[in-house]
């Protein structure tokens, strides 16, 4: 759509608004709109590009997705689902309710999409195909501006031009794992989700392996963000 309903919430009140609205609206009411149209999933690059979006797309039964807005520094997106026999409505006050407990204060969240129908415009779910990552190992001599490229089992490849520098593995709850070329060991340490760009989670990541050697990486910021502030970002933080 051209101009899509927002439902959106940033405290308990707005969540009941966004559910009383999700209620009222159905999809084929959002398909005569004018300027609606129907479209392949995949000319919707986040929805057919993320492991977020292809976990909605292959949701089974009603289906909600959520993200953290403003998306720059509220680095929360995910899908939810519910049997036919709860009402979208419920499903999406639901999802609210998890993203407004999980988002960073100062934020809220928007539903992204419900069902087949997308909730913002598609300038909206940009995703690049490839993001820039700047990486800091002093032990192996690696001060570098890198590519990074996320894979689908959701690791990320790092490359110079002379090809794979190494391997970045987060869990569920941020944990993470650093695998780097000529290291003897790999790295472990914690993954800090600061918000998207062009549909990509920027993180920052702070790992040591056990001789206590140190890197510090930046995945996904934009290079005007990086050239400003990589080195403040890439120093070791004091509670890391």
């Amino acid at each position: 759509m051209e101009r899509p309903p927002i439902v959106a919430a940033d405290d308990a009140a707005r969540v009941e608004m966004a559910h009383r609205l999700i209620s009222r609206i159905s999809v084929a009411d959002l398909q005569s709109r004018q300027g609606a149209r129907r479209v392949d999933a995949s000319e919707l690059p986040w929805l057919s590009g993320s492991t977020t979006g292809r976990d909605f797309l292959t949701s089974s039964g009603t289906r909600v997705l959520v993200r953290g807005r403003p998306q720059s520094f509220c680095p929360v997106a995910f899908a939810q689902t519910g049997g036919p026999d709860i009402p979208k409505a419920d499903i999406a006050r639901n999802a609210l309710n998890r993203c407004l407990a999980e988002v960073p204060d100062g934020c809220g969240c928007r539903i992204v999409a419900i069902d087949d129908a997308l909730l913002v415009t598609r300038d909206e779910i940009t995703y690049a195909t490839g993001i820039a990552a700047r990486i800091r190992a002093r032990s192996l001599g690696l001060d570098a501006l890198l590519v990074a490229e996320e894979q689908q089992d959701g690791s990320i490849l790092l490359r110079d031009l002379s090809g794979i520098v190494g391997k970045v593995s987060i869990s569920e709850n941020r944990a993470t794992t650093v695998e780097l070329r000529n290291s003897s060991g790999v790295y472990q340490g914690q993954a800090r989700d600061v918000g998207f760009r062009r549909g990509r989670l920027a993180r920052r990541i702070y790992a040591t392996n056990d001789a206590g050697e140190r890197v510090s990486l930046l995945i996904g910021f934009d290079p005007g963000e990086l050239a400003e502030f990589a080195g403040a970002w890439l120093a070791w933080p004091p509670d890391a």
